[in-house]
């Protein structure tokens, strides 16, 4: 028994021993990492402590500024007093009640200073995600500047209410280039997440993003993001765990740095020239009467076209007009969703569409040089006896073409044309008259018969000519157009969008595609650029908006010269016919040395050559100008009218071996015949260029006081025209003075009887 009760014992003190080393080894233990943590790691912990308390605070800083090719600022920025709301010193010093009774007070102040503003309006912004909670929110933007004396000297009935200065987005010319420029809105969730991935976190320099900060939305201010952006100023504060700011650390933060500028080819003298007479274009369609012999036939709508003017000789791009258009200082403060639905709809012919680069159209008789050009290259014209005809070889035109390959007798095998006579006709006055009966007779026996894939010779000239493709301008949202053939057939058959597949493409279909009708579909930027392909014997230019990038102190950063895509043949065999024809479509032809008809009219003879017509008197002995009118079709609609031309133009049959400096391509959607209504437009854009009188772009507020001095004058003549204001026999008013309008306005309008007969419209 005392045996059992020693050894008892001994495994307990064992047992002791045991948890006694175990118990030293923790301590041990402890004390080690105890040591670690405050003589190893003590400086990290710190930095990491240190970390945890600091909030950064972001201010965006100013975009950069946008130039003309003359160093005209087409956007710039402005400061403006922007009342803003610190949502923890609101909340903090308020209760919810209190809370209501100061944002009705504060929005009927901002109200009544000019800036209409509801409660509504600021509860939703200060409810918004797209502000951190150490951002001021802004609640009303532009508002009075005595508000900023009137809420700083009571800050404590408005508790974390103050005004700031902010610089926002400002456009000199207004509405002027208002597609090409684009606007600015806040980020969305999905373009926050896309820009921050691409954006290094280790760069101190980086042009972050913030929810609510502004980014390029379309146009210029979008392609162009990264250069406009500038780098972000920061704010660092120090806050303790109720995040209640203890200290600011001015040594931590920098000033934000401005957004480089970006100057382009655009020259806003042409630019407002050609935005003008996109406009009359339209308004001049509209007036025109229905024809008489067709009282079925559609209204001239005419609320919406396209233009653009590209130098042939690097493909830089002088001018691109779409309407309707809008406003881009509407973006500035923000834009309601009623508003950009407005801008958006159909019914309202969609204003924020850019149609120089997104309107898809048939590019009718324009695409005439197409055919004529495969037909020259490829064979189909020529002197070989594998070819249709020869360049100088006269085609009789009646009006009509039958295709005389048709299995069977049938209404699909007669092609008709608007012309209803006889003609003789070769492969230049083709072009000068646009004969469509010529281009059937090339389409149907000269490349459909061909053996494929030689029978889609139209189809490769064009593509090779830039249609069918993305141009490649730096502008978002531009559109490929359809250059259609067997493939393309097959590939809508397969998506239930067409009826039958390139097998059953039949002789038809290459005879429309021949004078640009069917399923081919272009830009207006894309005929323009087929045009300077033609002006600039060959050559394929990608065009191009931006000459260079600029930091804010001038220094030339980046530049961006032409880009040459490739070069099509074109030798004096292909020129000479294709110039002859084009300049005889502003002129007369002269007589051909084989026979035929002498000195046939081209279809935009009217335009260039008779004033008492609609047109002007174009100097075209100086300044020769090549061009082709189009009328597209369109079921249901009136037709869609076109022109595309350049000069001064080489003339190989006339001698004349100048240099194009120019192109402009016009497109007036439901508006009628090319020659009647596009030529007269696109000859009053070219006049003022050829003859070196172009005028002055005038800023918005020079259009605005013009506008008041238009308004008046035209309320004057309405008053007398009614006999509201009365007159002597001499025309002299007896009650009223007659408004004058001041000289500068007089030359934007065209003068006092330009208001007489055009009214407000004077001003457009």
């Amino acid at each position: 028994m005392a045996s059992n009760g020693a050894d008892t014992d001994e495994r307990q003190g064992f047992r002791l021993y045991v948890i006694g080393i175990v118990a030293v080894c923790l301590v041990a233990a402890l004390f080690a990492r105890l040591w670690y943590l405050q003589v190893l790691e003590s400086e990290e912990l710190q930095d990491v402590a240190a970390a945890n308390i600091l909030r950064v605070v972001y201010t965006e800083a100013p975009r950069g500024r946008i130039f003309d090719a003359q160093g005209r600022i087409l956007v710039d920025n402005r400061v403006v007093q922007v009342v803003t709301i610190d949502r923890l010193e609101f909340r903090a010093a308020l209760d919810e009640s209190e809370q209501q009774d100061v944002l009705l007070e504060l929005a009927e102040i901002i109200s009544r200073s000019g800036r209409l503003t509801k409660v509504r309006n600021i509860e939703e912004r200060l409810a918004s995600l797209e502000f951190g909670p150490f951002d001021k929110v802004p609640v009303a933007f532009d508002i009075d500047p005595d508000l900023l004396l009137y809420l700083g000297e009571r800050p404590d009935l408005f508790p974390g209410v103050s005004v700031e200065e902010r610089t926002v987005r400002s456009y000199p010319y207004g509405e002027l280039a208002a597609h090409l420029l684009g606007y600015v809105g806040p980020l969305t969730q999905l373009e926050y997440r896309a820009q921050s991935a691409q954006i290094d976190p280790t760069d101190p320099y980086a042009k972050t993003y913030q929810p609510g900060d502004e980014i390029g939305k379309s146009g210029v201010e979008r392609i162009f993001e990264n250069e406009l952006r500038g780098i972000p100023g920061v704010r660092v504060f120090e806050v303790n765990r109720l995040d209640e700011i203890v200290r600011v650390h001015d040594d931590k933060g920098r000033q934000p740095i401005p957004g480089n500028d970006v100057h382009l080819t655009i020259d806003l003298d042409i630019q407002s020239l050609l935005e003008r007479e996109l406009r009359r274009g339209l308004d001049e369609a509209r007036r025109q009467p229905r024809p008489d012999e067709d009282l079925d036939a559609p209204d001239f709508v005419a609320s919406s076209g396209a233009a653009v003017a590209v130098d042939p000789r690097d493909g830089s791009i002088l001018a691109m007009a779409s309407f309707p258009t809008f406003d881009p200082r509407d973006f500035v403060n923000g834009i309601s969703q009623r508003q950009f639905n407005d801008l958006t709809a159909e019914e309202n012919f969609s204003p924020i569409l850019n149609r120089a680069i997104q309107g898809l159209y048939p590019p009718g008789s324009t695409f005439k040089v197409v055919t004529a050009y495969a037909a020259i290259t490829q064979g189909v014209i020529g002197p070989d006896a594998s070819a249709l005809i020869e360049e100088d070889e006269f085609y009789n035109d009646t009006g009509t073409y039958r295709y005389p390959f048709c299995v069977e007798e049938s209404d699909t095998c007669v092609f008709n044309s608007p012309y209803c006579c006889e003609r003789g006709v070769d492969l230049r006055d083709a072009i000068t008259v646009s004969s469509d009966t010529y281009f059937y007779r090339l389409a149907g026996e000269g490349f459909f018969r061909r053996r494929e894939p030689l029978d889609e010779g139209i189809q490769e000239s064009a593509r090779a000519l830039g249609l069918g493709s993305y141009t490649g301008v730096p502008l978002p949202h531009e559109r490929a157009g359809v250059v259609p053939d067997r493939e393309y057939y097959d590939f809508q058959f397969d998506q239930g969008v067409f009826l039958r597949g390139g097998d059953q493409w039949f002789a038809g279909d290459t005879i429309n595609l021949a004078i640009g009708q069917g399923n081919l579909l272009t830009t207006p930027l894309q005929v323009a650029n087929l045009y300077a392909v033609l002006a600039s014997e060959g050559k394929v230019h990608q065009p191009n908006i931006a000459a260079r990038i600029t930091d804010r102190n001038g220094e030339v950063l980046e530049e961006f010269g032409p880009r040459l895509l490739r070069e099509v043949e074109w030798t004096a065999a292909v020129a000479a016919p294709l110039l002859d024809g084009m300049n005889g479509v502003t002129a007369y032809n002269l007589p051909s040395s084989s026979g035929g008809e002498a000195l046939l009219r081209g279809t935009a003879y009217e335009a260039f050559n008779l004033p008492g017509e609609g047109g002007v008197n174009f100097p075209l002995a100086a300044w020769p100008v090549a061009g082709k009118t189009g009328t597209a079709e369109k079921q249901g609609k009136a037709d869609f009218a076109w022109f595309a031309a350049f000069g001064p133009a080489p003339w190989p049959e006339r001698g004349y071996r100048h240099t194009p400096e120019v192109v402009v391509a016009m497109v007036l959607e439901e508006a009628g015949f090319g020659g009647d209504v596009a030529a007269p437009a696109v000859a009053r854009v070219l006049l003022p260029i050829a003859t070196d009188t172009l005028e002055r772009a005038r800023t918005a507020r020079e259009v605005d006081v013009c506008y008041a001095e238009v308004k008046q004058l035209a309320s004057f003549l309405e008053g007398v025209r009614t006999g509201e204001i009365k007159v002597d026999h001499d025309g002299v008013p007896i009650s009223e003075t007659r408004p004058e309008l001041s000289r500068d306005c007089s030359e934007l309008v065209g003068g006092e009887e330009a208001v007489e007969q055009r009214g407000l419209d004077a001003l457009l």
